[in-house]
């Protein structure tokens, strides 16, 4: 009987292994891997939400501005000068500028990316009177579109 008892416990010692050192370190290799890859896909996500979130905010503005016009008949700098500035207010990322000055009915809305942030080499957005919108980062704008 003592035979079976200590054939058992060795049996029990057997059958609760845990992880090897190797297994541990072949999972955190993958893990390692994959995260290399997702990395910059989500940073790429990040900026590419934080500019679309930019090209929002200049709708709402030339939405304004075209509406004081209606109100007010004529385009009022005091608007403009409430309107410019850096964006998003809380963090800012982008300062909005508008040409020409004063402000006439041929406008157009620039939003420059502030150095020192991850949007800095993602370019200039503009949108004019005329719903025409353009991304550049070193040549002029040539389309109607901000990919």
């Amino acid at each position: 009987m003592t035979a079976n008892i200590l054939n058992m416990s060795s049996l029990n010692i057997n059958s609760r292994r845990g992880f090897t050192l190797v297994e541990m370190i072949v999972v955190v290799a993958i893990i390692g891997i994959l995260a290399a890859f997702a990395y910059p896909n989500y940073q790429q996500y990040v900026i590419k939400s934080k500019r679309i979130d930019m090209m929002s905010e200049m709708h709402n503005i030339a939405t304004e501005i075209q509406s004081q016009k209606l109100t007010q008949g004529k385009y009022s700098n005091t608007l403009v000068t409430g309107l410019g500035g850096d964006y998003p207010k809380q963090n800012p990322l982008y300062n909005v500028s508008f040409t020409p000055d004063p402000l006439t009915s041929e406008w157009t809305i620039t939003a420059t990316p502030k150095t020192g942030t991850q949007m800095v080499d993602d370019g200039n957005l503009t949108l004019s009177y005329l719903g025409v919108k353009c991304r550049t980062t070193v040549t002029p704008c040539t389309g109607n579109n901000w990919n």
